[in-house]
Protein backbone atom coordinates (compact mmCIF):
# COMPACT_ATOMS: atom_id res chain seq x y z
CA UNK A 1 0.00 0.00 0.00
CA UNK A 2 2.91 2.22 0.71
CA UNK A 3 4.53 1.71 -2.94
CA UNK A 4 0.70 2.73 -4.19
CA UNK A 5 0.62 5.83 -2.24
CA UNK A 6 4.20 6.57 -3.44
CA UNK A 7 2.98 6.69 -7.10
CA UNK A 8 0.41 9.16 -6.57
CA UNK A 9 3.04 11.08 -4.75
CA UNK A 10 1.54 10.77 -0.95
CA UNK A 11 4.15 9.58 1.73
CA UNK A 12 3.82 9.28 5.24
CA UNK A 13 6.13 10.83 7.82
CA UNK A 14 7.29 9.73 10.90
CA UNK A 15 3.69 9.95 12.60
CA UNK A 16 2.30 8.41 10.59
CA UNK A 17 0.57 11.29 8.55
CA UNK A 18 -0.17 11.37 4.87
CA UNK A 19 2.02 14.13 2.99
CA UNK A 20 2.59 15.09 -0.58
CA UNK A 21 6.19 15.80 -0.27
CA UNK A 22 9.13 12.97 0.52
CA UNK A 23 10.27 13.11 3.83
CA UNK A 24 13.31 13.55 2.91
CA UNK A 25 12.32 17.00 0.57
CA UNK A 26 10.73 18.14 3.56
CA UNK A 27 13.74 17.84 5.89
CA UNK A 28 15.98 19.52 3.62
CA UNK A 29 12.98 22.32 3.06
CA UNK A 30 12.93 22.87 6.68
CA UNK A 31 16.83 22.87 7.28
CA UNK A 32 16.58 25.30 4.42
CA UNK A 33 13.88 27.50 5.76
CA UNK A 34 16.00 27.59 9.02
CA UNK A 35 19.34 28.09 7.17
CA UNK A 36 17.67 31.25 5.46
CA UNK A 37 16.07 32.38 8.87
CA UNK A 38 19.82 32.55 9.74
CA UNK A 39 21.12 33.77 7.41
CA UNK A 40 18.48 37.31 7.15
CA UNK A 41 19.38 37.35 10.93
CA UNK A 42 22.68 37.65 10.10
CA UNK A 43 22.08 40.06 7.50
CA UNK A 44 19.44 42.45 9.88
CA UNK A 45 23.13 42.06 12.50
CA UNK A 46 25.13 43.29 9.72
CA UNK A 47 22.84 46.24 8.75
CA UNK A 48 22.85 47.08 12.08
CA UNK A 49 26.54 47.02 12.14
CA UNK A 50 27.08 49.04 9.13
CA UNK A 51 24.63 51.64 10.08
CA UNK A 52 26.22 51.82 13.22
CA UNK A 53 29.27 52.20 11.90
CA UNK A 54 27.79 55.04 9.24
CA UNK A 55 26.74 56.79 12.16
CA UNK A 56 30.50 56.91 13.98
CA UNK A 57 31.71 58.09 10.86
CA UNK A 58 29.65 60.58 10.84
CA UNK A 59 30.40 61.86 14.12
CA UNK A 60 33.98 61.49 13.42
CA UNK A 61 33.83 63.85 9.91
CA UNK A 62 31.55 66.27 11.73
CA UNK A 63 34.45 66.21 14.64
CA UNK A 64 37.36 66.67 11.92
CA UNK A 65 34.99 69.36 10.38
CA UNK A 66 34.89 71.28 13.78
CA UNK A 67 38.47 70.74 14.13
CA UNK A 68 39.31 72.13 10.75
CA UNK A 69 37.19 74.95 11.38
CA UNK A 70 39.17 75.69 14.50
CA UNK A 71 41.97 75.40 12.71
CA UNK A 72 41.37 77.58 9.80
CA UNK A 73 40.38 80.15 12.89
CA UNK A 74 43.59 79.82 14.80
CA UNK A 75 45.30 80.56 11.21
CA UNK A 76 43.17 83.30 10.38
CA UNK A 77 43.39 84.51 13.98
CA UNK A 78 47.38 84.30 13.53
CA UNK A 79 48.31 85.60 10.15
CA UNK A 80 46.06 88.62 11.66
CA UNK A 81 48.26 89.46 14.79
CA UNK A 82 51.24 88.94 12.35
CA UNK A 83 49.96 91.70 10.21
CA UNK A 84 48.76 94.03 13.54
CA UNK A 85 52.37 93.44 14.36
CA UNK A 86 53.85 94.17 11.35
CA UNK A 87 51.54 97.06 11.07
CA UNK A 88 52.44 98.42 14.74
CA UNK A 89 56.48 98.06 14.22
CA UNK A 90 55.96 100.25 11.10
CA UNK A 91 54.48 102.82 13.01
CA UNK A 92 56.72 102.55 15.77
CA UNK A 93 59.84 102.40 12.97
CA UNK A 94 58.30 106.10 12.07
CA UNK A 95 58.26 106.96 15.13
CA UNK A 96 61.64 106.46 15.60
CA UNK A 97 62.22 108.04 12.50
CA UNK A 98 60.68 111.38 13.24
CA UNK A 99 62.15 111.27 16.74
CA UNK A 100 65.81 110.66 15.08
CA UNK A 101 65.27 113.79 12.96
CA UNK A 102 63.89 116.30 16.30
CA UNK A 103 66.75 114.76 17.92
CA UNK A 104 69.30 115.31 15.10
CA UNK A 105 67.43 119.31 14.56
CA UNK A 106 67.71 119.74 18.35
CA UNK A 107 71.46 118.67 18.36
CA UNK A 108 72.10 121.04 15.81
CA UNK A 109 70.45 123.77 17.48
CA UNK A 110 72.18 122.83 20.67
CA UNK A 111 75.50 123.01 18.54
CA UNK A 112 74.52 126.21 17.42
CA UNK A 113 73.34 127.45 20.67
CA UNK A 114 77.08 126.43 22.19
CA UNK A 115 78.60 128.41 19.44
CA UNK A 116 76.75 131.41 20.38
CA UNK A 117 77.35 131.06 23.56
CA UNK A 118 80.79 130.98 23.28
CA UNK A 119 81.00 133.97 21.28
CA UNK A 120 78.53 135.43 23.63
CA UNK A 121 81.20 134.91 26.49
CA UNK A 122 84.52 136.07 24.39
CA UNK A 123 82.26 139.53 23.91
CA UNK A 124 82.05 139.52 27.48
CA UNK A 125 85.21 139.18 28.22
CA UNK A 126 86.30 141.48 25.98
CA UNK A 127 83.74 144.08 27.39
CA UNK A 128 84.49 143.18 30.83
CA UNK A 129 88.66 144.15 30.34
CA UNK A 130 88.29 147.02 28.47
CA UNK A 131 86.54 148.36 31.89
Amino acid sequence: MADELQKSYLYYDEINKIRIIENVVLKETEDLKETSKEYETKVQDFGKIITTLLEMLKELGDNVEKQKMAAIGATNLLKSITKDRESEQAKLQAEISDKSIVLEQLDSEYDALQILEATQMETIEYLTQLR
